[in-house]
């Protein structure tokens, strides 16, 4: 899913001092972070399987509220939104209550979804869940870009300065309402570089205010070749949640499993779970946000991820 869908100098010296104290593993810093799910990863076992040609439902889904009481047996605390599932703030708030779970994040779609009237509107549905996170996780490159090849052009720097400004902008109108907005990263905001070799993750995050989240999804992070925790040293305390996803990717394959802890591809180098950690722990991350990339009419992914996470302490 890269692109269909759709919140230090001393932090860094306190990652690594943390990371070398007597009987201090990276798992194990101050402030541990809570662990939810990105409701996307399961989004069939909710709602079903679908043809792809015909839409015709092959195999029904069992709901949003039996979904939401198989999180929470599994053991997380939070789910992240991916769809409002044709219910009510009041009627959404009541199933999470139910189940004791917190929303920690709503993934709204392209930046076009958070124009004029629309931003307050999300704001006003997630304030009565309790979230303030606003995450468009995808689409804020420049349209018709080739989302598997990006190539810099012309356009580019036109709309490189137009999302900074509209960012900004809207950030501020966000903070009025008492929410905030930010970016998810996949691969392509890292491949797609300017002249300089600049690219469109560093031009975004230097080019916006610390109003602005970042949402790192690492797994992608890692498959663009590039380090996640660097990232929270370039960029720090703009992170309220993070994506643990595992980089699935290998030399020509184009399947992105990304269950934590197996990269499960010839070739793919996986997440540096232990080196990760005290970084972002120490950069203020609340929310470890679960997302797998196959396998959306099953749990199996994001239970085997919950016990990767829990056998390294995060849970």
């Amino acid at each position: 899913m890269n692109i269909s869908r759709r919140d230090f100098l001393g932090s860094a010296a306190f990652a690594g001092a943390a990371a070398t104290l007597p009987g201090c593993c990276s798992f194990c810093c101050c402030g541990k972070p809570k662990v939810a799910v990105q409701l996307y990863s399961i989004h069939q076992y909710i709602g079903g399987v679908r043809d792809r040609k015909t839409k015709a439902l092959v195999k029904p889904g069992v709901g949003i509220a039996k979904a939401l009481e198989d999180i929470a047996k599994i053991g997380y605390k939070g789910v992240e939104l991916a769809g409002k599932y044709g219910l009510k703030a009041k009627e959404f708030k009541k199933l999470l209550d139910d189940n004791g779970l917190v929303a920690c994040g709503d993934h709204v779609g392209g930046w076009r979804n958070i124009q004029g009237d629309k931003l307050k509107e999300l704001a006003e549905y997630n304030l009565e869940l309790g979230n303030t996170t606003l995450i468009c996780p995808g689409g804020t490159g420049p349209d018709n870009m080739n989302w598997s090849k990006p190539t810099w052009d012309a356009k580019c720097d036109e709309h490189m300065k137009f999302i900074c400004e509209f960012f900004n902008e809207r950030a501020q109108v966000a903070k009025s309402l008492g929410c905030k907005v930010g970016i998810h990263n996949h691969m392509w905001e890292f491949q797609l570089k300017n002249g300089k070799g600049e690219t469109f993750w560093d031009l975004f995050f230097s080019g916006t205010s610390d109003d602005v989240l970042m949402e790192q999804d690492v797994g992608w992070t890692t498959c663009a070749g590039y380090d996640p925790c660097e990232q929270y040293r370039k960029y720090p305390g703009r992170s309220v949640t993070l994506h643990a996803k595992e980089n699935g990717m290998g030399k020509n394959v184009t399947k992105f499993d990304a269950i934590l802890g197996q990269p499960g591809q010839p070739g793919a180098k996986g997440v540096d779970w232990d080196k990760l950690a005290p970084v972002a722990d120490a950069d203020g991350v609340k929310w470890w946000v679960v997302e797998c990339e196959r396998h959306f009419d099953s749990l199996m992914p994001i239970t085997e991820s919950f016990k990767f996470l829990k056998s390294k302490g995060r849970c």
